[in-house]
């Protein structure tokens, strides 16, 4: 196949692509290329029609749908997305706090000097399989003191490592970890979970 032959193909297949996803709103945030949008902005419904629709995995946004071009966008500080009324408003008016669930992946101890690598978690929605991105996490030692803190990914993930040169005891560090969101009154509620570190 020639050079020209190929990139003909190529153009073909994409415009082919592009129309079957253009009738849907994940379709039309891939065509947008998801470089302004939050990550995992797919909303529910069709959005061939100028409306709103949901972010499920995080309510704080939502998508606004004007002939068949959906744009991910954020509601005011504070406020979750109304589907009913069609706009942002305070959380008490619109549902309870949204629980969250955080888990904890298993971290390593490079000596007192290096100090631990990989505190890591995921934060998400009770009900929901997707992250939520942009909350702060703070790593503390199960005893309390404070390793390090990290903001979440597009995917609910957060990882930091501590400061070289800790100055703990080996014993209340080896005893683990806990990962904490604190949660956003009204929005979502706090939650946390503990995790490992071994010694290398």
């Amino acid at each position: 196949m020639s050079m020209g032959a190929a990139v003909s193909r190529s153009r073909t297949i994409t415009r082919r692509v592009g129309r079957l996803l253009a009738g849907s709103a994940l379709g039309a945030l891939v065509a947008m290329g998801l470089g302004a949008t939050p990550a995992g902005a797919a909303a529910t419904g069709d959005c061939g029609a100028t409306n709103r629709l949901p972010r499920p995995q995080d309510q704080r946004f939502y998508v606004q749908c004007a002939n068949g071009i959906a744009t991910a966008l954020p509601c005011p500080t504070g406020q979750v997305f109304d589907l009913a009324q069609q706009t942002c408003d305070l959380p008490e008016r619109v549902r309870p706090a949204v629980a969250t669930l955080t888990s904890a992946g298993p971290a390593k101890l490079s000596g007192l000097l290096f100090g631990v690598k990989n505190l890591s978690t995921t934060v998400r929605m009770t009900d929901a399989p997707a992250g939520l991105d942009g909350v702060p996490v703070t790593f503390t030692t199960v005893g309390g003191k404070t390793l390090c803190t990290a903001v979440t990914d597009q995917f609910g993930a957060a990882r930091c490592d501590t400061p070289s040169r800790l100055n703990l005891p080996l014993d209340e560090i080896l005893r683990g970890y806990r990962a904490s969101y604190a949660g956003i009154t009204g929005i979502y509620r706090p939650s946390s979970a503990t995790g490992t570190i071994a010694l290398l």
